[in-house]
């Protein structure tokens, strides 16, 4: 009891911060939430919830009654509404429970469909776009959320070295799609929920396939001396871990080896440059520019990297340094939780990525990866 007690003030707590930023922002005291990750953070909620209408000290998920009795085991201190037209009701609601003159929504979630049907059922009512509200409270993680990811990197991190055991020879007897399975299998077995790429899965990439920086895999097995790249996470009660690891199958030529360790130089000068009060465009530049510096700046393909936690891909994004990026003035606080990439990509040849997870503390930052990423480290026998 004192668990979903605990649980009911937090997700009480996190509501409370909404409303407060939305009706400092927006003017607005009553919301619509539509994303189910956002539905989840502020309630609990897993599944069947068509929206979370809430308030300052109310909410009501929007549902359909085939899962009227579920959600409140997952969501609690939370009303449930049955309901056959989510956006409809959301309105019927408003009306009942609160005689305010605009509610919020989520202008990048809503379908223009869904917008239409609101904006009919709310009359006069005006609807004001919270935008991306939501995703910047999720972005500072409580001491729980940390936790999580905390262990999310741990399983990720021993599943990785269970595979890295099998020793050269029988990786190169795997498929890229073989490698990508048993790093899957792993973590499962050490207590992951599902690996923590939800679109195409984890990555692995060998030999020139290495050089698109979300490949796919396939039915290629990895060769002598070429780059074998890892992309991969765990997810554990929905908080997710981002891990990027390239290795060698023995030795590569002098060319991989000085672009894996310059990669790995502006991955540790990323990392030490995370601290609060930091603009995620200085940490950026900072680590990018090893990479420029070294004259391998025409093969930056992508941001440094990006906030974590119940998405892969979260705020804030890193960007690539340039002032024109958008998010590069925004500042890192204590308890976000961030990844810094740097790669390097040849195509035809292969690319180099690292990528840890790391949590912003007050006085600078913890990386949470303790996988090694040095040149030595990086060759498999």
């Amino acid at each position: 009891m004192k668990k979903r007690d605990d649980a009911a003030r937090c997700f009480a707590r996190r509501r409370r911060a909404l409303v407060s930023l939305t009706s400092r922002e927006a003017g607005v005291d009553v919301v619509w939430i539509t994303s189910p990750v956002n539905i989840r953070y502020l309630t609990g909620c897993i599944e069947g919830a068509m929206g979370l209408l809430l308030g300052r000290d109310w909410a009501c998920i929007v549902t359909h009654e085939m899962f009227e009795h579920v959600i409140p085991k997952f969501a609690p201190g939370v009303d449930v509404v049955v309901a056959s037209e989510a956006q409809a009701e959301a309105a019927i609601i408003l009306r009942k429970r609160a005689h305010r003159r605009a509610i919020g929504f989520e202008g990048g979630v809503v379908t223009w469909s869904g917008y239409g049907v609101l904006h009919e059922a709310m009359g006069r009512r005006k609807l004001v776009n919270i935008g991306d509200a939501v995703k910047r409270i999720r972005s500072v993680k409580d001491e729980e959320e940390v936790r999580s990811i905390r262990k999310c990197v741990r399983i990720a991190e021993k599943a990785f070295l269970g595979l890295m055991a099998y020793g050269a020879r029988k990786l190169m007897a795997m498929t890229e799609r073989d490698l990508a399975a048993d790093l899957e299998y792993r973590m499962r077995k050490l207590g992951a929920d599902r690996q923590g790429f939800p679109e195409n899965g984890i990555i692995v990439a060998s030999g020139p396939n290495s050089a698109s920086c979300h490949h796919v895999p396939t039915g290629r097995k990895p060769r002598k001396g070429e780059p074998l790249l890892f992309d991969w996470g765990a997810e554990l009660d929905g908080y997710r871990s981002d891990i990027t690891r390239t290795v060698f199958l023995g030795h590569p030529n002098d060319r991989l080896k000085e672009i894996y360790r310059v990669v790995e130089r502006a991955n540790s000068v990323g990392c030490r440059a995370v601290r609060p009060g930091v603009a995620c465009g200085t940490v950026a530049r900072e680590s990018w520019g090893v990479v420029r510096d070294a004259g391998w700046g025409d093969e930056i393909r992508h941001g440094l990297g990006h906030g974590v936690g119940l998405e892969i891909h979260e705020f804030p994004r890193m960007g690539n340094g340039s002032a024109a990026v958008a998010g590069q003035k925004v500042r890192l606080q204590r308890n976000m939780v961030v990844t810094i990439e740097p790669g390097i990509y040849l195509q035809g040849v292969g690319g180099v990525r690292i990528e840890d997870d790391v949590l912003v503390t007050t006085g600078g930052c913890t990386v949470l990866t303790r996988l090694p990423r040095s040149y030595a480290s990086a060759i498999v026998r």
